[in-house]
């Protein structure tokens, strides 16, 4: 038995009992037996009715990445009307949603989406088919309940008319449909350390410092028993002799100063090394946390270098004499109460071996001198001589600098400097002039 008409838009719930019957009458009448070819739907109304819920915890702390996983349902029965079935019932359900197609939205919620529009397909009657949703929740986001919107469109079957001239052929009739479906989420508070300000002290190579930091609870919740610590990447240049600070409570906008003292290897080069800023915590239900890591830097200062700035320095073989010598800081950090030694050897022995330099910043030069006899030195030669520093840094340590070297001509004199240096040529001189004071006398007492 075929249909020639369409009740298209008319639900079954909204026509009189009277007149429901009648319009059925008409249909088995008008109809004859020869074209009972097929089946209509009529428009009752059934259609799909998608719900939606997330699969697990979904409850989140600021920083977190997530992998949501929601479950799509189709809760749509068929209650369609059909008439003489040729085809399969469930061919053409009317409650099947057909290319369903989920566009996560933002809404209210602190967080950065990363999923594109995802294809779910076709979800038949109570069919369900799990979508994932991937995004990071806002480093600063408040705590609290918010919803992830889903915005899903898809078809679905309303109606199938008997068309042609013979009635044989059907006609599929689609309605589109947009639903938004909430999936609240929960933004859990926590402590989270931010570093307001840092400061390396005379972290040098070959001695220690401290690495300053002032720490805030930036995040909602009160921490009890809370640790924090310094951990290097390299823990072989870098020991921790004290990195820890401990709190008894860390309320949101508290701040407290973590200063850890540093033990820095011998020979490293100057520079900024990366290091994490760790935290250990209990919340409120008493439960073990951890922060979030915070990169910091531990800055390695070269410290105050000296370098002996001398010009042509000579003596002459048997005496004792004077000599300068200039001490330049080419570091980064002060000397403070500076002392220049020179060390001496066999041939150049220092009558006066220490100099008081004081304060040498950065940069500056002080100038000493020193005595040195000469008394074995052979002429021609030239000998070397090492000279230090000895100094104080920023946090009141003694430091020695490195030996400096520098050398010492040793030179017969020339002119009148090879004369006096001359003994017997001195005694000759002093001979001659002994005669001539004693003559010019007997001469004077003469003409008297």
């Amino acid at each position: 038995m075929t249909l020639p008409f369409l009740f298209k838009g008319m639900h079954l719930s909204d026509a009189p009992v009277p007149w429901l019957s009648i319009m059925v009458l008409a249909i088995f009448l008008c109809c004859t037996p020869c074209l009972a070819a097929g089946y209509l739907y009529l428009d009752t109304g059934t259609q799909p009715t998608l719900s939606a819920h997330a699969e697990g915890d979904t409850r989140y702390y600021p920083g977190d990445t997530f992998a949501m996983t929601v479950i799509l349902t189709n809760k749509g029965r068929d209650k369609a009307m059909q008439v003489e079935p040729l085809l399969s019932p469930t061919a053409y359900d009317p409650s099947t949603a057909l290319g369903v197609i989920v566009r996560p939205m933002v809404g209210d919620a602190p967080v950065t989406l990363k999923s594109l529009p995802s294809v779910a397909g076709d979800i038949g009657s109570w069919d369900q088919v799990p979508v994932t949703i991937l995004g990071t929740v806002h480093q600063n986001a408040t705590p609290g309940v918010f919803t992830i919107p889903l915005d899903v469109t898809y078809n679905y079957v309303y109606a199938i008319p008997m068309v042609g001239s013979d009635f044989t052929t059907i006609e599929v009739l689609y309605y589109q449909k947009q639903q938004t479906i909430q999936i609240p989420i929960r933004i859990m508070s926590e402590v989270r350390p931010l570093v307001l300000h840092e400061q390396s002290e005379n972290v040098v190579p070959d001695t220690q410092g401290y690495l300053v930091l002032d720490i805030m609870n930036a995040g909602y919740s009160t921490g009890e028993d809370v640790s924090f610590s310094i951990v290097p990447s390299n823990n072989v240049t870098f020991q921790m002799v004290d990195s820890n600070v401990f709190l008894k409570k860390f309320a949101p906008g508290n701040v407290t100063t973590l200063k850890a003292r540093i033990a820095v290897k011998d020979h490293t080069g100057a520079g900024s090394y990366p290091a994490l800023l760790e935290g250990h915590y209990r919340d409120s239900d008493g439960v073990l946390r951890s922060t979030k890591s915070v990169p910091v830097g531990i800055t390695v200062s070269k410290g105050a270098v000296f370098e002996a700035i001398t010009d042509d320095l000579t003596i002459i073989p048997g005496r004792t004499e004077t000599i300068t010598v200039s001490y330049r800081n080419t570091g980064d950090t002060p000397a403070y109460n500076a002392q220049a030694r020179l060390i001496g050897n066999q041939i150049l022995e220092p009558k006066t071996d220490t100099a008081t330099l004081g304060l040498v910043r950065p940069g500056e030069t002080k100038t000493a001198q020193f005595i040195v006899s000469a008394k074995s030195a052979i002429a021609g030669k030239q000998y070397i001589i090492d000279t230090d520093v000895k100094y104080w840094d920023q946090l009141d340590a003694p430091v020695l600098s490195d030996n400096m070297s520098f050398g010492i001509a040793v030179k017969q004199p020339s002119g009148l400097g090879a004369i006096t240096s001359n003994p017997v040529i001195l005694i000759i001189f002093a001979g001659a002039l002994v005669i001539i004071i004693y003559g010019t006398w007997k001469l004077r007492n003469r003409k008297t």
